[in-house]
C-alpha cells in the first residue's frame, strides 16, 4: 500500500463519494461524517508523503507508472502511449498539501449546508479528487482528465447550492473554464506530437516531452512553434486564473457560491492556472517564456493594479476578496517573468499563500454573513463588539493579505519583486502599487466591518463556535509559520526551482 500512496490520497475522496451514495438522504451527518474522514486521511497521507520526501532531490518521487493506452501506427506508424503516471517533487508537493489542508477544512465549513447535504458532499469529494489528481499527474492526457473532472462539480456546487443568481453564474463559469480546457488540451496535442519527431513514440509524459523539447535541434522542434505553442497554453492560463480582460467570471464565482466552496476554489481550484505555468510552461517551454517575458511582466503589472482598483470599489466583500486574489495572482507572472530563481521562489510562495489567505478569509466572511444575512460592507459595523474572536480573525487575515511582516503574503512579495526589479525595474515599481492600494481597500472594509457604531440589528449576533476555531486557526498559524520560517517552504521547492533555473541557462 505505500508505494502506492498517490493513488490512495487521489482517490480516497472518490470512495468516499460512491460510499456516501448508498447513505440514505435522511442521514446527512453520516455523509458529513464520511466526507471528513476521507479529506482527513488524505492529508494524512499527504502528511506521510512530505515525510519521507527528500528535500535534497530534484526529480520526482512517489512515482506510480503502468501503462495504460497504447495505440500502435497512431500517427505516422508511431505508437501513441498514455500512462498512469503519478509522481511529486518540490514544486507538486506544496499543492498536494494545500488541497489536503483547504479541502479538509472546506467540509468541517460546510455545516452549514442542509439542503441536499447528500449531493453535496459527492459533488464536493468529486472536486477534490481531481483537484489532488491535477498536482500528481505526469501524464498530460491523465492531468487532463483530472482537470475536466473538476468543472462538472464545481457547475453543480454553484448551481443548486448557490445564491440568487447560481444558474447564470455556474453556466458562466462552465463555459469560461471549459474554453480554457480547449486549449489546454490543443497545446498539449500539439507538443506531443512534436516531441514525438525527437522520441519515435507519442508519449504524453510531461518528464519525456520536457527532454525532448530540451535536448531536440533547433531545425526539428523550432522557437516558432514553441512560441506559437506558449501563447496557446498562456491564453488558458489567463482564463484559467481569472486575469483580466478574462476576470468577471470569478468574482460572480464567489458571489454566489457557498463559503465553503469559495475557499476551495479560492484556496486551490484558482491556483491550477498557475500550477500549469510553473510545471508546463515554464518546465517545457522556458525559451518562449523567456521571449514574451515583457509581454507576461506587463499583464502581470496591469493586473496587479486595476484589480486592486476595481476592488477598491466593491461593496461586497466576496467580491472584493475575489479582486484581491487577481491582484496577488498579478504578482506572480511578474515574478515568473523575471525567469530567476528570486522571481520564480516568489511566484510559488505567492500562489501557497494566496491559497492560504484567500481560504481563511472566505471562510471568516462565510461565518460573518451565516450570523448577519450580509456580506455588503454597508450592512455590517462594529462587529469586534458582538463578535470580537471572528473580528480579530478577519483583521489578522487581511493585514496577512496587505503583505504584514512576519506574514505569508510579505515573504512573497519581497521574493517575487526582488526577482523582478533585476530584470524589470520599471514595471516592477509600478507593480508595487498594487501594494499600496491592497492597504487602502483591505483597511477601508475592515473599518467599515468591525469598528464605529453596531447596527440595531446585529448587536445580537453571536460570535465563533467551538469547530470554527479549528479553520480559523490552522489557517492562520500556517500563514505566520510561512511568514516567519520561510525555509520550510524555500527547502522544498528550491531543488525543482533549480532545474527550471538550469533549463532556462539561469
Amino acid at each position: 500500500m505505500m508505494g502506492n500512496l498517490l493513488t490512495i490520497i487521489v482517490f480516497l475522496p472518490l470512495l468516499a463519494a460512491l460510499i456516501i451514495g448508498f447513505v440514505p438522504k435522511s442521514s446527512q451527518g453520516q455523509a458529513r461524517a464520511i466526507a471528513l474522514i476521507a479529506t482527513l486521511l488524505s492529508l494524512v497521507f499527504a502528511g506521510i508523503v512530505y515525510a519521507g520526501f527528500d528535500f535534497g532531490a530534484k526529480g520526482m518521487q512517489y512515482t506510480e507508472s503502468a501503462e495504460w493506452i497504447n495505440i500502435a501506427n497512431a500517427y505516422k506508424d508511431q505508437a501513441l502511449v498514455i500512462g498512469y503516471d503519478l509522481g511529486v517533487d518540490g514544486l507538486s508537493m506544496p499543492f498536494v498539501l494545500l488541497t489536503g489542508i483547504v479541502s479538509f477544512l472546506a467540509v468541517l465549513a460546510s455545516g452549514r449546508i442542509q439542503h441536499r447535504a447528500k449531493e453535496y458532499y459527492i459533488w464536493f469529494l468529486l472536486l477534490v479528487t481531481g483537484l489532488y489528481g491535477c498536482f500528481v499527474a505526469l501524464d498530460l492526457f491523465l492531468f487532463f482528465l483530472f482537470l475536466e473532472l473538476t468543472l462538472i462539480p464545481m457547475y453543480f456546487l454553484i448551481g443548486i447550492w448557490g445564491g440568487e443568481r447560481k444558474g447564470p453564474v455556474a453556466t458562466k463559469f462552465l463555459v469560461y473554464r471549459g474554453i480554457a480546457s480547449a486549449f489546454i488540451l490543443v497545446a498539449f496535442i500539439a507538443m506531443a506530437f512534436k516531441a514525438a519527431d525527437a522520441t519515435g513514440t507519442i508519449s504524453l509524459n510531461m518528464l519525456t516531452i520536457a527532454d525532448a523539447f530540451s535536448q531536440a535541434s533547433p531545425d526539428l522542434i523550432t522557437s516558432a512553434f514553441k512560441n506559437g505553442i506558449f501563447l496557446v497554453l498562456f491564453l488558458a492560463i489567463l482564463i484559467e486564473e481569472a486575469f483580466f480582460p478574462f476576470h468577471t467570471w470569478l468574482p460572480d464565482t464567489h458571489e454566489q457560491a457557498p463559503s465553503a466552496v469559495s475557499m476551495i476554489v479560492g484556496g486551490v481550484l484558482m491556483k491550477i492556472g498557475a500550477y500549469v505555468l510553473f510545471r508546463i510552461a515554464v518546465g517545457i517551454l522556458p525559451d518562449a517564456v523567456q521571449h514574451y517575458a515583457t509581454l507576461i511582466a506587463v499583464i502581470g503589472v496591469i493586473n496587479i493594479v486595476y484589480a486592486a482598483l476595481i476592488a477598491m470599489v466593491q461593496k461586497d466583500w466576496r467580491r472584493l476578496l475575489a479582486f484581491s486574489a487577481i491582484s496577488h495572482m498579478g504578482i506572480v507572472l511578474l515574478g515568473v517573468a523575471a525567469m530567476n530563481q528570486a522571481g520564480i521562489q516568489g511566484g510559488i510562495f505567492m500562489t501557497i499563500s494566496s491559497g492560504l489567505l484567500s481560504a481563511l478569509l472566505f471562510f471568516l466572511i462565510g461565518a460573518i454573513k451565516e450570523r448577519t444575512g450580509t456580506a455588503q460592507i454597508a450592512g455590517l459595523g462594529g462587529l469586534s463588539k458582538p463578535m470580537p474572536i471572528l473580528a480579530g480573525f478577519l483583521l489578522a487575515a487581511a493585514l496577512g493579505s496587505l503583505g504584514l511582516p512576519g506574514m505569508s503574503g510579505f515573504i512573497s512579495e519581497i521574493l517575487a519583486f526582488m526577482g523582478s526589479f533585476e530584470v524589470f525595474p520599471v514595471l516592477s515599481a509600478v507593480g508595487t502599487l498594487g501594494i499600496i492600494l491592497a492597504a487602502v481597500y483591505l483597511l477601508w472594509a475592515m473599518q467599515r466591518t468591525t469598528y464605529g457604531p453596531t447596527p440595531a440589528q446585529l448587536e445580537g449576533v453571536t460570535d465563533a463556535r467551538p469547530i470554527e476555531f479549528v479553520p480559523a486557526i490552522v489557517l492562520l498559524a500556517l500563514i505566520i509559520l510561512i511568514g516567519v520560517y520561510p525555509q520550510i517552504l524555500s527547502d522544498l521547492v528550491n531543488p525543482s526551482i533549480q532545474t527550471l533555473v538550469t533549463r532556462i541557462g539561469g
